[in-house]
């Protein structure tokens, strides 16, 4: 997936247009209706940061085009922003433990 096919799928998932992206993103509407027709060549640093923080995306996320992003996982990186350092830590050993159990099940 290109950055434009992740845009779309996040703002079909989360029922966006172009307008309320914009005004939910404080990014210049012609930004983002410049991307759909000049290419998004020359992306800012700082709009991909809004862009990832509004959705709850890495960075990463939109630089790597192998990465899936589900509606659930999403949503989880949402809530684990809005999160304490100590909280964080907790769902950290939850997420390894699980890890521990899939392996030695050989999933």
């Amino acid at each position: 997936m290109d950055f434009l096919d992740k845009l779309n799928d996040l703002m079909e998932k989360n029922h966006l247009n172009k307008s309320t992206l914009s005004k939910a993103c404080h990014i210049p509407y012609t930004t983002i209706d410049g991307w759909y027709k000049k290419g998004y060549e020359g992306l800012k640093l700082t709009t991909l940061r809004k862009l990832a923080n509004f959705f709850g995306t890495s960075l990463d996320y939109w630089a790597s085009e192998n990465n899936e992003l589900t509606t659930e996982k999403a949503e989880i990186l949402k809530k684990i922003q809005k999160m304490s350092n100590s909280d964080v830590r907790a769902v950290l050993a939850f997420v390894n433990t699980l890890d521990s159990i899939n392996k030695e099940k050989g999933e």
